[in-house]
């Protein structure tokens, strides 16, 4: 065979071989893309019903009743609670013969009691000591952490050196060999979960998620210090759930819209809370990074709001109070004002984790580098803002605020308001 034969099968296997790693890679490419976007599965059952809220808040007479009415029918009941805790014990007792020394934690509404019926039960997996001390009320919080580095009889012996993603398809492995849903998936994120129904109920499991500990603390003090704060995040969260603004990895997150709510109560004029800085030095929210630790002490340190707003002028001046605002600035509740992005990504500079600015920035106060809202796609940050200077049209004119037995009125015809997709 001549050498100039031997040169075009060799270039032709060349072609063939580049083709060939071409479609392995952009394959790998697409699986990692997808592994990215992994949605939850889509859980059918529903236990609020919009039709039959509809029904209620037309047939109230007044918009105080309205949010009577809506309280009323999409809050956490003590029976819901109870039940959460009971989901949080079966997840316990199917870790613990692998995990002797641990412990699973309700976060975020369960124990806040500021979400909807049918938000999901979160919950944390911790470690402990032997002489760690676990203790967990409405009246006096005090919870430690401490990193067990003693597993026990784990069947992982090296669980605590796998990443957090890792951890959690272990311990998909041991609910499902405990009974529980087979259908249960690993969620990548910033913070990965375990998603998986149990009584149901949707779930999402993640691991030493302090940070959610420390949140769930701070919205569960904001509802003790001020009673306006439930019926407000309840109203919003579902408006924000009921136009598809929350509830997925580039929308909303339930402590976004939480944020939302704390800084303007702090911007009112007098202010109804206070900064969640000055919560922080005076009431021991977040001690350090191994616990929280508050107590009812600490809110006799605070006095009592002097604003009388009510719940129906509230609603009204939240959303002209978004519509006017310059989002060119984080919203900062840590320090009760707006900061230019600028000025936070550049005091992040040295600590090497940089607040990264977006459409909407939302400064969080218990990790002032991180920007809550940072995964936020452009277009629901768009819709928001849209929904907000759509709304405060509505706000004041007297027409929609009156009871009527035809058409929608008062906090449904907040609901119901369709906003412009562009």
């Amino acid at each position: 065979m001549n050498s100039k034969l031997i040169k075009m099968l060799n270039f032709a296997i060349y072609k063939t071989m580049k083709r060939v790693l071409c479609h392995l890679q952009c394959d790998v490419i697409k699986k990692n893309v997808l592994r990215k976007f992994v949605r939850k599965p889509h859980y059918s059952e529903k236990t609020l019903s919009h039709t039959h809220l509809k029904r209620l808040l037309q047939k109230c007479r007044s918009v105080l009743e309205q949010f009577e009415v809506f309280n009323s029918y999409t809050q956490l009941t003590d029976e819901d609670i109870s039940i959460r805790k009971s989901i949080c014990k079966d997840i316990e007792n199917a870790f613990q013969p692998h995990f002797p020394h641990c412990a699973v934690e309700l976060t975020g509404s369960s124990v806040s009691r500021l979400g909807l019926k049918n938000s999901d039960v979160d919950l944390s997996f911790q470690t402990f000591s032997n002489e760690t001390k676990k203790h967990n009320s409405t009246d006096d919080i005090c919870i430690d952490f401490k990193e067990d580095t003693k597993m026990g009889n784990s069947s992982f012996a090296g669980f605590s050196q796998l990443i957090s993603k890792e951890k959690l398809c272990h311990l998909k492995t041991l609910l499902t060999d405990a009974g529980f849903d087979k259908q249960s998936k690993v969620i990548p994120g910033v913070c990965p979960i375990l998603y998986f129904t149990h009584r149901n109920l949707a779930c999402d499991l993640s691991i030493e998620n302090k940070s959610a500990l420390y949140s769930t603390n701070l919205m569960l003090f904001c509802n003790m210090l001020e009673k306006r704060v439930a019926p407000l995040y309840r109203f919003l969260i579902y408006w924000f759930k009921y136009h598809k603004l929350c509830g997925g990895i580039s929308k909303f997150k339930s402590y976004a819209v939480f944020l939302l709510v704390i800084y303007f109560l702090q911007t009112r004029n007098p202010p109804i809370l206070p900064t969640v800085e000055d919560m922080i030095q005076r009431a021991e929210i977040i001690s350090d990074k191994s616990s929280v630790t508050y107590a009812n002490e600490y809110f006799n340190t605070f006095e009592n709001s002097k604003n009388s707003e009510s719940l129906e002028e509230l609603i009204k001046e939240f959303f002209c109070f978004y519509a006017k605002f310059s989002y060119s600035k984080a919203i900062c509740p840590l320090v009760a004002r707006s900061v230019d992005t600028t000025e936070l990504t550049s005091r992040s500079l040295a600590s090497g984790n940089v607040f990264q600015a977006n459409s909407i920035s939302i400064q969080d106060p218990l990790d002032p580098n991180w920007n809550v809202t940072n995964g936020v796609n452009h277009k629901y940050c768009s819709l928001f803002q849209r929904g907000m200077i759509l709304l405060s049209k509505y706000c004041y004119p007297d027409e929609y605020w009156k009871p009527t037995t035809t058409g929608t009125w008062g906090l449904l015809h907040l609901l119901e308001l369709k906003i412009p997709q562009k």
